[in-house]
């Protein structure tokens, strides 16, 4: 989802107003054990970056920042405690200012760093109640397909709507991996997977995976036979 929000801004189809997107995984900040900046954050990852970041500040309006995966991090962010206010250490109300990586995503969500700037989290359902007295002004919740959106999909996916048929009639017969299509990523990695046991010249509806299992193992196969 983020790999797409941030093509569609480089695209020009999506928030115009934005002059520069920032991206940061959780996963990858739980490698961060000591105390750093903003700044030090922004050059790390953008290194081209590093002579103007005093220029980008000035307009933090222009600035969106993305933090993905909050269910990943390994620190907490606690916007209940009151004590934040007043320890002007942990605040970080300044780029520049040295502080905790939870530090510098709590101050940016609560305003206290770059005012004006736009944040973006993603997470899990499983960490939503970690922003609950975040100060968030928009919640979005992104709901994978229901019903007949499952079929459409497949269809959509192969020109040849006789291959699609047979694909998702292949699912469809399997109540895991039908329940399993509520996420658009496994239906794209069943349709890669099944794509070469029911086209015409392939066709050994013996052998087609039927468990979970066998299909991320021709998954992973056919991506080693056609990508090494």
């Amino acid at each position: 989802m983020v790999q797409k929000i941030v093509h569609d801004w480089a695209t020009g189809k999506i928030y115009p107003h934005f002059h520069f997107v920032f991206v940061f995984k959780f996963r990858d900040l739980n490698r961060l054990h000591d105390r750093t900046t903003l700044n030090h954050l922004i050059v790390e990852q953008y290194p081209y970056l590093r002579d103007v970041l005093d220029e980008l500040w000035k307009h933090p309006e222009t600035l969106l920042l993305i933090f993905d995966g909050l269910d990943e991090f390994r620190a907490r962010i606690h916007f209940a405690d009151s004590r934040r206010d007043t320890e002007s250490q942990r605040r970080c109300t300044d780029p520049d200012f040295l502080c905790d990586v939870s530090d510098i995503v709590y101050s940016l969500i609560q305003k206290k760093l770059l005012p004006g700037c736009s944040v973006l989290v993603t997470s899990r359902p499983t960490a939503l109640h970690l922003l609950a007295k975040a100060q968030i002004s928009v919640w979005a919740e992104i709901l994978g397909f229901v019903g007949e959106e499952r079929r459409e999909y497949f269809h959509k996916f192969f020109e040849d709507q006789e291959l699609a048929a047979a694909v998702y009639s292949h699912v469809e017969e399997n109540e895991l991996l039908l329940t399993m299509c509520y996420n658009p990523s496994y239906c794209w990695i069943l349709a890669l997977s099944l794509e070469p046991f029911f086209t015409r010249t392939h066709s050994n509806k013996q052998r087609v995976p039927k468990t979970v299992t066998q299909h991320f193992s021709y998954y992973i196969y056919n991506i080693l036979s056609h990508h090494s």
